[in-house]
């Protein structure tokens, strides 16, 4: 009867494959121990480094549009203007003069008004002891980074 203990490990062997292959992709938990080169350890046997792993936009630094329309707080600063003074001669409405002269600086307090589209920078790189989720290819030995836990 050993053939057909065999076979019955063979078949549930076969089984069990066929069922895991369907899986194409399973979740791990990781932590980033070193960030340049990056390395994610995911167990103390099981360490990706940067050649196996692949990083969605939310854990990279990355640069985006945003609209705005805000206006900054109240505070305090240190101006300079320029001037431009014109001066008309009364004899001689002909001849004009100019004068450009720097108005000294003067503590003013003031906000801007920010509106429209502007290019901001999102600083959202991995860092040393950051908690991971990935999600392994199954078979392509590669990991996505998706997020922090």
């Amino acid at each position: 009867m050993p053939d057909a203990t065999e076979l019955i490990k063979l078949i549930k062997k076969c089984a069990l494959d066929a069922v895991e292959a369907s899986k194409p992709t399973h979740f791990l938990y990781g932590t980033v121990t070193k960030v340049d080169p990056l390395q994610i350890d995911v167990d103390q046997k099981l360490k990706i480094g940067a050649a196996h792993l692949l990083l969605a936009r939310n854990v990279t630094d990355y640069e985006t549009e945003v609209s705005v329309d805000a206006v900054t707080e109240e505070t305090l600063g240190l101006h300079t203007h320029d001037l431009n003074i014109q001066i008309e001669e009364a004899l001689e409405p002909q001849h004009t003069h100019q004068a450009v002269a720097k108005a000294e600086q003067v503590d003013l307090k003031h906000s801007h008004r920010l509106k429209g589209r502007m290019k901001v920078t999102v600083h959202n790189r991995l860092k040393l002891g950051d908690k991971v989720i990935l999600l392994q290819n199954k078979g392509g030995g590669k990991y996505l980074v998706v997020d922090r836990i």
